[in-house]
């Protein structure tokens, strides 16, 4: 589908949480933002803040509570699951359902919309895979089994499958989880690369806050007051990563652009 808008998607006044058969649940509300083409954007904020949440309600795992998200300029609920199946794809935290599959299969599910019902793959489709393990650095992986990979390998191979979906949005909620400081470096530049050099509008959720800052085009900054959307430099200068966390153990340093420990002098 073509995109002649310059918003890939929005979001305008939408209200996240859940529901039971009694009560609805609101999250966070008035949340506002928008993206173009070849955006790498970061969720970050407290635990509990409803980051996942609305990775979920993007995905359209979960519906919105209030408000409207609007995909190339039409409502996100007026596309069919197919239709939707070809403009995004998510990563969640969750571990593939079958670690018996090879690198292969696994990766190869991703063109599942695209297939016929018996979901034999075509000359193309074997290209966009394989160059999907390429971008990825996973083609080396191809023959084994998606349980013998480290977490850093899975979580590559789980960035191709979404990757050979070919969507122009893709979600990954915490894609660094479980991962230490090089493999969360790692996984971070990759999506930079993909959104700069696949035209990749990407969303993630993170803890990874400092990393984020470094590689993230816009951030959404969700917080129990409001939620803010922009550039990084432009939140460091509002103030509001200042007030994120409690302020008696650490403190955000604008000249550094990261969270410090507070110095406080025991006696």
């Amino acid at each position: 589908m073509s995109n002649n808008y310059s918003n890939i998607i929005e979001v305008k006044d939408v209200s996240i949480g859940y529901s039971n058969k009694k009560d609805t649940f609101i999250v966070s509300k008035n949340i506002n933002f928008s993206s173009k083409k070849s955006e790498l954007i970061s969720i970050v904020g407290t635990n509990g803040i409803g980051k996942s949440t609305l990775l979920k309600t993007l995905a359209r795992i979960q519906p919105q509570k209030k408000g409207t998200i609007l995909l190339n300029n039409k409502n996100f609920y007026d596309y069919s699951t197919l239709e939707i199946a070809t403009q995004l794809s998510i990563v969640l935290t969750e571990s593939p359902s079958s670690k018996n599959l090879t690198v292969k299969e696994l990766v190869s599910l991703g063109r599942h919309p695209y297939t016929n019902w018996i979901g034999i793959l075509t000359v193309i489709d074997e290209k966009i895979i394989e160059e999907s393990l390429i971008d990825t650095d996973t083609l080396s992986l191809v023959n084994k089994k998606c349980s013998e990979l480290s977490d850093g390998q899975l979580q590559r191979v789980m960035i191709a499958r979404a990757l050979v979906q070919d969507t122009p949005i893709i979600l990954l909620d915490e894609p660094t989880t479980h991962l230490d400081i090089y493999h969360r470096a790692y996984i971070l530049k990759l999506l930079k690369n993909l959104a700069d050099k696949k035209k990749k509008t990407i969303i993630f959720s993170t803890h990874e806050i400092d990393l984020a800052i470094q590689v993230s085009h816009k951030m959404i900054v969700m917080t129990k007051e409001k939620t803010y959307f922009d550039k990084p430099e432009m939140l460091i200068k509002s103030g509001c990563f200042k007030n994120l966390f409690p302020s008696e153990t650490i403190e955000f340093d604008n000249e550094l652009k990261q969270f410090i420990l507070k110095n406080n002098n025991v006696s």
